[in-house]
């Protein structure tokens, strides 16, 4: 008894050890355009999921529109997203893979520009303005989404794939921290160093320009990668292979089950600190910061589950998780409550996604890859 108890710490240490040494020889395996990829992902990643959910919904509501409005705008991102996203995945199959990303950067920056631009209009135009911007921003993400697992795909081989497709994950919650903090912490030290208040707009439009900086850099980054273009089959299988139409709707089915409650979370979850909790600014960002540290962590056991249970299986258990998480977030008004119920969330939804990628791009030929995406964010925008 006391030599299997001796035993059994080295054991584990050899297993931890062998973990880390498949990481390490993955990421060693990584091409330079996965590299050039997973650093222009993080500037745009940094700006979708940090600056933005902290800094648009509360810069909005100094410009005196409610949440009915900030709810309408982001409802209609959702209906876009959906609506473009298998166009824009032909579209990306059309110029490559690299410059649907490229362009998707684009557009995502200019849309969050107009956004900010609104304040020198008169104010009777603002909403309209405010939907087009909406418009272009979301067609811009739609093309993004679409083409990152195929992108990810195309670049990497075998052996490397589960940890590429885990890293990308790792780097959401990690860009989404980053951005979070800064866009807690810039609106005050902007507001302080130009005279500023946090009642007035100013200080997050500012912030928020920091976003199509950072989309700039990474279309500029992504022009050295390689110009992906989707793999041709000759004319007689090409006719052959029609798109899996039923697999297609039953994958969108499930990224539709997956996204319910989820996009609430996501849109509201700082409207919610700040109006009902009474949150402040700094506060709201270092909540939803912090949130996203046990994601990374997450997303870094992916490929372990999938080897261990499959994509399939690692997908239904997190879904399953996060579900529950929900429950106390939606029940328990209490801000220690919401913050730990966000992080379970998000955590889980993390794992869930990776595996949603990976899965949904293995069970279809490479051509349809981008329209397995496609059917995927219909399912999420309308989840």
């Amino acid at each position: 008894m006391a030599s299997y108890s001796d035993n059994q710490p080295n054991e584990n240490d050899q297993t931890k050890l062998g973990v880390i040494r498949e990481y390490r020889q993955a990421m060693h395996a990584f091409s330079p355009s996965l590299q050039r990829f997973l650093l222009a992902m993080s500037l745009i990643l940094m700006t979708g999921f940090g600056l933005i959910p902290v800094l648009q919904n509360l810069y909005l509501l100094r410009l005196g529109f409610d949440a009915q409005f900030i709810g309408l705008l982001a409802g209609l991102g959702q209906v876009v997203w959906a609506a473009a996203a298998l166009p824009a995945g032909l579209l990306s199959n059309r110029l490559g893979l690299r410059n649907g990303l490229m362009l998707g950067y684009a557009l995502f920056g200019v849309g969050l520009a107009l956004l900010l631009l609104v304040e020198s209009l008169a104010a009777p135009q603002w909403q309209a303005w405010l939907i087009a911007s909406q418009v272009i921003f979301w067609l811009g993400t739609a093309l993004v989404t679409v083409s990152i697992p195929p992108y990810v795909m195309a670049v990497t081989g075998e052996q490397e794939r589960r940890y590429a497709f885990a890293a990308f994950s790792a780097t959401i919650p990690a860009m989404a921290l980053v951005g979070s903090l800064l866009g807690g912490v810039l609106p005050g030290l902007l507001a302080g160093r130009l005279g500023f208040n946090l009642d007035q707009p100013a200080p997050y439009r500012l912030a928020l320009w920091l976003g199509p900086i950072l989309a700039g850099g990474a279309v500029w980054i992504l022009s050295g990668a390689e110009r992906v273009q989707v793999t041709r089959q000759d004319t007689q299988q090409l006719s052959a292979a029609r798109a899996p139409l039923a697999l297609l709707a039953l994958f969108g089915l499930v990224a539709f089950l997956g996204a319910i409650g989820e996009g609430t979370v996501r849109t509201f979850f700082n409207v919610y600190l700040d109006t009902a909790l009474g949150v402040a600014p700094a506060a709201i960002g270092a909540i939803m910061g912090l949130a996203q540290l046990l994601p990374i962590g997450a997303a870094l056991t992916v490929p372990l589950l999938v080897a261990r249970w499959g994509a399939g299986h690692t997908l239904a258990a997190s879904l399953l998780g996060a579900s529950i998480f929900l429950v106390p977030l939606a029940a328990t008004p209490l801000v220690w409550v919401a913050a730990v119920a966000y992080v379970g969330v998000i955590a889980l939804i993390t794992v869930g996604s990776t595996a949603r990628d990976m899965f949904g791009q293995e069970i279809v030929l490479p051509r349809w890859r981008t329209t397995s995406q496609g059917a995927a964010i219909i399912g999420l925008a309308l989840g």
